[in-house]
């Protein structure tokens, strides 16, 4: 009987004695038991990959295992192949390694045979389980996990992570560059994609996503570096795409991606950074970290590192702490973000829950009032709730945030919400927006907020334009940012080149109902009824009714069709408990029909229930023959705002 002794040419012990005999049909045995297995069963490329290792290796074929071969045998490359250029092959390796690893931790337990691919080579190795001296590290963390306790801190781990990888592939990046002799680029960059959920369950992708996120904010930190915002990352979730093809997307010189693995106490993650040039893995590595005390761990290794590598971070003397003390508030907190980033009212209602429910497990959780704050702010600007209802709490929660923790970028993003769009302090709002910006120059909402909630209502459209404009070189595969592009263009009198930005936030999401509205108001400006009507037919149910039926009234008044847009106007005049309908809508119906009295006193009413549409009044063309009016230019000095300010 042969054996896979005699098959294979490497001893990957390296102990200089003999191997073990396992016969041939234990080994496809054991194969056959992997790749049934949950996490190769749905998983072609990898099991493929796996199978045809063992075979030829199996049968003494073991020169076939080069890169170039398997490239074109196993992932179907062209004879011309070259794996300088197109790293599928090593990419492939890691993934399976880490899959293979997490195997041997779960289903593989108690398997005799064990099949392990060496790094350095794709020659599979061969080994019983009752003779390996060393056994894989898959196996000795299975031997480790045999005595885990209850009161550890997985959550905690990533932060851990995190500041090791940020400081590590800012020096791996720079570092290459000089290494061949070339020159960092001028915009150091980087798009992080979504960690995979490698957990038993597959139940962690809230986790997973909150690291990709923590990993995203810590990287933001580093002087130099331009890292692309978290919803153009995710636009590529799920998604199999050549990394150089999502960088070229992105606009990024580097493409860090990899896999979390939860499980009771312990947290593994495996990440990879490559090359958008040539798909180069520049740095790879797989942290495994028990978790006790792990912030004092995390703050004395991220301090050994930025001073070994003499990095320049945004602080560098900074001391490292965690978000929490308290590992189930930081696990609500994730799952709070994980819903709050479906950009939806639902979803910002229901992050509220895991908010609310990790203050009560830890009320110093700055963060947690952050995203709370984040919440609030959502739905009141964009009119789900009443602002009466929701400003005021948004307002209390970014401050509660900020009075323990002033650094946090977000919270002042919202606080500048709340003064602009509710108070109309707007001095206040730019110096929250300003600092926010200070904070974190990498986070698009921050230039979001700062360019169409305070520049655009002051009447500064340039500017606002800008800072749309680098809103977008953060996140340009953002819908929403698209969209408000769009907007500042269409401030700014630029109608053509705000209309493909909409429709580019449109091929992105084709629900996304902010761009659908816009789409629909342009075709009004063209007084192409037909078409605006069916696309506010498309969009019912993607809006609140009341919106919906505002814009047909509003549709029916430049017709010339008073009587229809009457009907539906005054059946929202009196909307029911608890539903709010902007004050601001009825009044550009009115103004449209040339009923200055009620178009007064619904903006009068609009003010009373600080609606923030009124901020953007003087952009809107149905009050352009008002501007001039006393009345008029008293609210506009009642808001703040420069009288004819976008006009």
């Amino acid at each position: 009987m042969r054996t896979a002794a005699e098959s294979s040419e490497r001893d990957v012990n390296n102990t200089g004695s003999p191997r073990p005999e396992i016969s041939v049909e234990a080994i496809r045995a054991a194969l056959d038991k992997i790749l049934a297995s949950p996490g190769f069963v749905n998983a072609d490329r990898l099991s493929r990959f796996l199978r045809y290792t063992v075979d030829e290796t199996l049968d003494g074929q073991t020169d076939k295992l080069k890169e170039t071969l398997l490239g074109i045998e196993v992932f179907g490359r062209k004879p011309t192949y070259d794996p300088r250029v197109d790293a599928v092959v090593r990419t492939e390796a890691v993934k399976l390694r880490a899959r293979m690893r997490d195997y041997y931790e779960a289903d593989g337990r108690e398997d005799e045979v064990i099949i392990d691919l060496p790094k350095g080579a794709y020659i599979p190795a061969f080994r019983r389980r009752e003779m390996v001296a060393d056994p894989p590290p898959a196996v000795a963390e299975t031997f480790e996990n045999t005595h885990r306790g209850h009161d550890w801190r997985p959550a905690f781990a990533g932060a851990l992570i995190i500041a090791i990888l940020a400081v590590s592939i800012y020096f791996t990046t720079r570092n290459r560059a000089h290494a061949a002799g070339g020159r960092a680029p001028e915009v150091a960059s980087i798009a992080v994609l979504p960690f995979a959920d490698l957990s038993p369950d597959r139940d962690q992708e809230y986790f997973c996503d909150g690291m990709t996120e923590e990993i995203i904010d810590a990287l933001a930190k580093v002087d130099g570096f331009r890292v692309v915002a978290r919803t153009s990352s995710f636009a590529f979730k799920g998604k199999q795409q050549d990394i150089r093809e999502i960088g070229r997307k992105l606009n990024v010189a580097t493409v860090l991606e990899g896999s979390v693995r939860k499980d009771g106490s312990r947290l593994r993650v495996t990440a990879q950074l490559n090359s958008v040039a040539d798909g180069y893995h520049l740095w790879s590595e797989t942290y495994e970290r028990e978790l006790k005390d792990v912030f004092t761990v995390q703050d004395e290794i991220s301090k050994a590192i930025v001073n070994t590598l003499q990095l320049k971070l945004a602080n560098p003397t900074r001391q490292a702490k965690p978000p929490s003390e308290n590992v189930e508030a930081y696990d609500l907190y994730l799952q709070g973000r994980y819903h709050w980033s479906r950009w939806r009212a639902e979803g910002a209602e229901r992050s509220l829950q895991f908010f609310q429910k990790a203050i009560e497990k830890d009320p110093n959780y700055a963060g947690a009032y952050a995203g709370m704050a984040d919440s609030y702010a959502w739905l009141g600007f964009f009119g789900t709730l009443p602002p009466h209802e929701v400003m005021p709490k948004a307002q209390a929660a970014a401050e509660k945030a900020l009075s323990l923790d002033d650094s946090l970028a977000e919270a002042h993003i919202s606080l500048g919400y709340v003064k602009a769009l509710y108070e109309f302090d707007w001095p206040g709002a730019e110096r929250e927006f300003r600092r926010a910006i200070q904070l974190n120059s990498s986070l698009p909402d921050a230039h979001f907020g700062y360019g169409i909630v305070y520049l655009a209502p002051q009447g500064h459209s340039p500017e606002s334009l800008r800072e749309m404009q680098l809103a977008r070189d953060l996140d340009p595969l953002s819908p929403l940012i698209n969209t408000y592009l769009a907007t500042a263009y269409f401030f700014n009198s630029q109608r053509k080149e705000g209309a493909a930005f909409d429709k580019k936030a449109l091929d992105l999401d084709p629900n996304f109902v902010e761009a659908r509205l816009d789409v629909a108001n342009g075709l009004l400006d063209k007084l192409n009824y037909k078409e605006f009507y069916s696309d506010l037919a498309a969009a019912r149910g993607l809006a609140p009714d009341s919106r919906i039926d505002l814009l047909y009234a509003f549709g029916y008044a430049v017709e010339g069709k008073k009587a229809d847009a009457l009907n539906l106007v005054h059946k929202w005049e009196s909307p029911a408990p608890g539903v709010f309908v902007r004050p601001t809508s009825i009044a550009m119906v009115y103004a449209v029909l040339g009923d200055k009295e009620q178009m007064y006193a619904w903006l009068d009413r609009a003010y009373e229930q600080r609606d923030g549409m009124l901020a953007y009044m003087n952009h809107q063309g149905c009050f352009r023959h008002y501007l001039a009016e006393p009345r008029f230019r008293a609210l506009d000095q009642k808001l703040g705002l420069p009288a004819g300010a976008g006009q």
